[in-house]
């Protein structure tokens, strides 16, 4: 028991590490990844489609897209590793979701004031909320299938 506890706290300060390396890369960098990430996308949307989609004119937009896109899955992830630690850590379902919540958020806040310090990035209260949707869009499906179970 104390094991599988300790193996999910890790992964929580695992994923937060991984987290902080992202927000960590200057902004030119993180640009140039994105960049790269964004046209493997388009490559395979354009193979599956049989056709060129994504246009010079748009590029900057699904860019943009993929970006976002990345924070809402980190920290849906961030806030499923969160619950799961707390739930085997007390067994109750709602304090877990509470706590998940509060503490994925606090993190999200946080990361966002990390990029203070970091060249050629900033804080961006926007990522904040887009962070959210992520914490908030798993803790609704976490909702969901709790309340499924009860039927």
């Amino acid at each position: 028991m104390k094991r599988k506890i300790y193996i999910r706290w890790t992964l929580v300060f695992v994923w937060m590490a991984v987290i902080f390396y992202f927000s960590s890369q200057e902004g030119a960098i993180s640009h140039q990844k994105s960049f790269s990430i964004a046209l493997f996308i388009e490559r395979i949307i354009e193979a599956l489609a049989g056709k060129d989609i994504i246009t010079a004119a748009n590029r900057k937009g699904f860019e943009f897209l993929i970006r976002k896109i990345a924070h809402v899955t980190e920290y849906f992830i961030l806030c499923m590793l969160f619950y799961r630690a707390f739930f085997e850590t007390n067994k109750s379902s709602k304090k877990s979701a509470i706590l998940s919540g509060i503490f994925s958020v606090f993190y999200a806040v946080s990361d966002e004031f990390h990029q203070v310090f970091v060249f050629g990035r900033g804080p961006s209260p926007v990522d904040v909320m887009i962070d959210s949707i992520g914490i908030f869009g798993y803790l609704g499906i976490r909702s969901m299938k709790d309340k499924f179970n009860k039927l």
